[in-house]
């Protein structure tokens, strides 16, 4: 399980990862690589994740909270942009950024 607070500028990779359980509360995870990762059970709440490279196999299914996460400018695959849209905990602002969730998501609502 991964705990982490400030990786940009890290130029973080977690290709290929099973992030399961992991936090990334209040983490910056900005232009992160994580392609083909596995975020079942992790919480992002307040996480920046902009510009974060993701693929057509990374999957966000089954992460726990993304309340107050900012996700501009990372390009989802349309059935993971729509779950997590769906999510419960998809609200909020992040309070470093200042964008709403639902805004950077794209949810259409």
């Amino acid at each position: 399980m991964i705990s982490c607070c400030f990786l940009f500028g890290c130029l973080a990779s977690f290709f290929d990862a099973t992030l399961d359980g992991s936090n990334f509360e209040d983490a910056d995870l900005t232009l992160a690589n994580v392609e083909m990762a596995q975020f079942n059970r992790a919480n992002l709440r307040n996480a920046v994740v902009r510009e974060m490279y993701v693929s057509g196999a990374t999957l966000f299914e089954g992460v726990k909270d993304i309340e107050n996460s900012d996700w501009s400018d990372t390009f989802l695959r349309k059935d993971q942009q729509k779950y997590l849209c769906e999510h419960p905990t998809a609200k909020g602002t992040n309070p470093v950024t200042g964008v709403e969730t639902r805004l950077s998501l794209m949810c259409k609502d």
